[in-house]
């Protein structure tokens, strides 16, 4: 998937501390998607340096099995396309 980063949410996390929402568009289809950000988990050294509004990224993976289908993994293994 090709997509590219349209927001960025922060949000109080009922766990103490904050995520964030952000979401994506998809360059060809222009179908949206979403992936939270959790700054506590290990993913988080990946994201900080490119959550910035206007990124392209290759890469990003579906969840599988939830509940809304355009949730990308924030696992995702993903580039940078265009700054």
């Amino acid at each position: 998937m090709i997509a590219k980063l349209v927001k960025i949410e922060k949000k109080a996390s009922r766990f103490g501390g904050y995520f964030y929402y952000v979401f994506f568009r998809e360059v060809k289809t222009k179908k949206s998607y979403y992936s939270c950000i959790f700054p506590r988990l290990r993913n988080w050294s990946r994201w900080k340096k490119v959550m910035k509004v206007g990124l392209i990224f290759t890469g990003l993976k579906l969840v599988k099995k939830a509940k809304k289908p355009n949730l990308i993994d924030a696992d995702s293994r993903f580039k940078i396309v265009e700054k």
